[in-house]
């Protein structure tokens, strides 16, 4: 889910079980990662975050991503194609919009979890990810480190 890059054990704990209530109630596939990328150039940071997202293999086209480099001073939001219908770039852009703001003033937790609020709150709630599903996006999320 979140490495440890500006986060203590407590935050990454209460981003999981965001990240987990969205997974059981809005059953979407919905991923965040915390840490700098491994750049030579910081304007490729949107084409990194696109390829950490593909490398979700077959959830990809219905997955979330959520990328924040603090030590870089970057965030992305990467949405599959098949879940924009959902989650559409409006959506992504208010909720980069708040974690920003919460970044300026020093709240980098709260302002994930702002934008994991408001992804769920606009993709609504659908029948949850089956056990396989969720097993399937943690490994995943936690071998993208």
């Amino acid at each position: 889910m979140a490495s440890g890059d500006g986060l203590d054990p407590r935050s990454q704990e209460r981003i999981e079980a965001a990240v987990r209530r969205v997974r059981e109630e809005n059953g979407l596939d919905l991923s965040v990662l915390v840490g700098d990328l491994s750049l030579d150039d910081l304007s490729q940071f949107r084409a990194a975050s696109e390829r950490l997202h593909a490398a979700l293999g077959e959830r990809s086209p219905s997955a979330v991503l959520i990328v924040v480099a603090p030590g870089q001073r970057r965030v992305e939001i990467v949405t599959g194609p098949q879940v924009r219908r959902r989650v559409p770039d409006r959506v992504s852009a208010l909720a980069v919009l708040a974690m920003t703001s919460a970044f300026r003033g020093g709240d980098l937790t709260g302002g994930i979890l702002d934008a994991v609020r408001q992804i769920a709150d606009a993709a609504g709630r659908r029948p949850a990810l089956t056990a396989a599903e969720q097993k399937a996006a943690q490994l995943a999320t936690r071998g993208s480190h």
